[in-house]
């Protein structure tokens, strides 16, 4: 499979992993032949690009931290359980479905640690917060696994990442979705939500305290100058700290109705740069040696203005990975072949 932009897409080109709203609901089976008008459905959808099928292709795997029918039932737990708190409704069977959820997404998670973590998501922009939500707690789960943090640690991070917006719930929505910079009152209004978030959690459910805490401090600052209580460095949680990180980096890389996602390595130069600032040094190092900047099945271009597909990387070498190039279909293992010690990649194409 190779990962191909919504607008580079063609009549007939075949669908190479099912296509899911961001709710689950399944909207074109693996194996189809793309038509014009499905094509055209993709786009209005929002979705940044699919995966398809092809010869230079179809030995690549795309391995995913989660597999996409956990990931799709996270979304409508944690949807449901955001539409009922708005509501006053009776939580207990939501409140222990999140509980569900998050145990399988840490089993996922922790089934491999050895892989570089294609963080790719094809998902629509529809019903962003809840899909937002799930994604971030994928994340931070990935970056928690390989802090070594145990397992109740990783599954109060991964549930307090589930739920770090739901004090948005609260905030008026015409602010929630504004397509233009706020005025300083309804930034105010907006800085609200980790603490109106805690409050909620606290007050009606049986959630753990560091899962209260992660979703109050989720917007602190490694140095401090975060909100709702300039907490700064190692007085953060280290839940908060790593939910932080996960925050901006699905954030930044998403597509949204009003701006374009940025390439993930885009996103980590942006994380890098705030490192001891925004954000833990420590966990800044983790994601810049186990994201892929280069994502297995995306499209590059080299130094030598080849093309070629992404078939592997290589943890702790995230900028070398192996290249199947499109005209010969040789692989080129950026890292380990001496003869390629002086090729770089150019651009990847998203």
């Amino acid at each position: 499979m190779r990962y191909v932009p919504a607008e580079q897409l063609e009549p007939g080109m075949v669908i190479g992993q099912e296509i899911h709203d961001s709710m689950g609901v399944l909207l074109i089976h693996s194996g189809t032949k793309l038509t014009g008008d499905q094509i055209t459905r993709i786009v209005y959808q929002g979705m940044p690009g699919v995966y398809i099928d092809d010869e230079i292709s179809r030995d690549i795997q795309i391995k995913e931290a989660v597999r996409p029918e956990i990931k799709a039932d996270a979304v409508k737990v944690v949807h449901e359980f955001f539409d009922k708190i708005g509501d006053n409704s009776n939580l207990s069977p939501e409140e222990n479905l999140i509980q569900l959820m998050v145990e399988n997404v840490v089993n996922d998670v922790m089934a491999d640690e050895q892989v570089v973590y294609n963080l790719i998501d094809i998902r629509t922009y529809d019903s962003y917060t809840y899909a937002h939500s799930v994604h971030v707690g994928i994340i931070s789960a990935i970056i928690g696994v390989k802090m070594n943090l145990p397992e109740d640690e990783l599954n109060d991070l991964v549930t307090a990442g589930f739920l770090h917006d739901i004090g948005k719930v609260y905030i008026n929505p015409d602010i929630l979705n504004a397509p233009r910079r706020l005025t300083p009152e309804e930034r105010e209004e907006m800085m609200q939500h980790p603490a109106i978030g805690y409050m909620h959690l606290t007050n009606e459910f049986h959630f753990s305290e560091r899962v209260n805490q992660t979703v109050l401090q989720h917007h602190e600052w490694y140095n401090g100058h975060g909100y709702p209580n300039k907490v700064k460095g190692k007085d953060l949680l280290l839940t908060s700290r790593i939910l932080r990180a996960a925050d901006v980096y699905d954030a930044m890389t998403t597509k949204r109705p009003y701006h374009a996602p940025y390439l993930p390595s885009e996103v980590l130069e942006y994380i890098m740069g705030r490192s001891g600032l925004e954000f833990d040094p420590e966990i800044v190092e983790i994601m810049a040696s186990q994201f892929a900047i280069y994502p297995v099945g995306c499209e590059v271009v080299l130094s030598t203005k080849a093309r070629g597909v992404v078939v592997e990387n290589h943890p702790g070498f995230v900028m070398r990975p192996t290249v199947k190039l499109l005209d010969t279909g040789e692989e080129v293992n950026l890292r380990d072949d001496r003869m390629a010690y002086n090729i770089t990649i150019t651009q990847l194409m998203m």
